[in-house]
């Protein structure tokens, strides 16, 4: 039986608690050996339901990182605090795996990328929709030759979000927040990377947000396939599955990830208009399952992970852009970039 890594995890808020109880508690990889919060109540209480003795919880990111023994660091802390504290964990030789969006600046991100090369430790990006069952199922379903050429494709979220106070000062809210996942799937869906966008992001008067929670884009891909893509984080009324409602024209059919009747999936619709739902993917790790587990294999074989930070610039490059485009009120190219 190989021997687990020793894993330290910072941030145990609503998200970054259910993180830990659900995924890396139950990780076949990975030992939960401290943890680290602002919190002293919420670390108290976690380290009591983990097991985690009192001189491995921190309050200080310095002292966990240095103190604790791990080999790697579970970053699921608020995102404006990302940088800082896994630019600290790499100087100090640990392996990063830092929840979405990588940073709240390209800079900081290539300076990160840069670090991890230079000190040869892996950093990797937790996209986990890579890994969501449904997503899989539906990458699998765009390679159906029998459709022909994909043309175009759409993609909608919808739904009333309350964010966080630190959500509600940040720029790019939408987009950094939650349009990430979106975006991502694109490139990992067609296996492209966004070479231009025409965006619009935009907010209503008195939201609470600082930041825009509306954006509107039409992303050019490398494959030739434009997407066309609409969302809202203060949509009231019916909301959308965190992944989103897409739609995959090709010339002789379209492949859907909705709800078509049988309920939340992927389904195929031919010239004739015959609608089918996929069985789902086999998928033996869904989601943070699958992210650790590659994190781990990645560390252990020595590679760069899938979703490294080298690659999520791409994704976060594409986001600026969308940015850029609404501020500046034209059609954006990206620059290339290196794997």
């Amino acid at each position: 039986m190989k021997e687990k890594l020793k894993l330290l995890q910072a941030g145990l808020g609503g998200h970054g608690g259910g993180v830990a109880r659900h995924f890396v508690r139950c990780s076949e990889d990975f030992e939960l050996v401290g943890l680290l919060d602002l919190n002293r109540e919420a670390l108290q209480a976690a380290g009591a339901e983990f097991g985690i003795p009192e001189e491995r919880l921190y309050t200080d990111y310095r002292a966990a990182v240095t103190e604790s023994g791990a080999d790697a660091l579970l970053l699921v802390v608020i995102s404006p605090a990302h940088h800082e504290i896994a630019k600290y964990a790499l100087q100090q030789g640990l392996h990063v795996l830092i929840e979405k969006p990588f940073t709240l600046s390209l800079a900081d991100a290539r300076e990160l990328v840069e670090l991890a090369e230079q000190q040869r430790r892996n950093i990797m990006i937790n996209q986990n929709y890579r890994y969501v069952t449904a997503v899989l199922t539906l990458k699998q379903a765009l390679s159906d030759a029998s459709l022909g050429m994909p043309l175009f494709a759409q993609a909608h979220f919808f739904c009333n979000h309350d964010g966080k106070p630190y959500q509600r000062a940040m720029d790019n809210y939408a987009l950094l927040e939650m349009s990430v996942h979106h975006v991502d799937m694109i490139r990992f869906l067609l296996d492209t990377d966004i070479v231009a966008v025409n965006g619009r992001t935009w907010n209503d008067p008195g939201s609470g947000y600082q930041g825009d929670p509306h954006v509107q884009a039409a992303y050019d891909t490398e494959a030739g396939v434009p997407v066309f893509y609409l969302s809202s984080l203060l949509a009231k009324g019916k909301a959308d599955p965190w992944e989103g409602v897409w739609r995959f024209q090709f010339q002789r059919g379209t492949v859907h990830l909705a709800d078509m009747g049988e309920g939340y999936g992927v389904y195929v619709t031919d010239e004739e208009r015959q609608v089918r739902k996929l069985a789902d993917a086999v998928n033996g790790k869904d989601s943070i399952h699958g992210v650790l587990a590659e994190f781990a294999a990645s560390i252990r074989e020595r590679r760069e992970p899938a979703i490294s930070g080298a690659d999520n610039l791409r994704t976060l490059a594409a986001l600026f852009a969308t940015a850029d485009s609404s501020r500046e009120g034209r059609r954006i190219r990206l620059p290339a970039m290196r794997a």
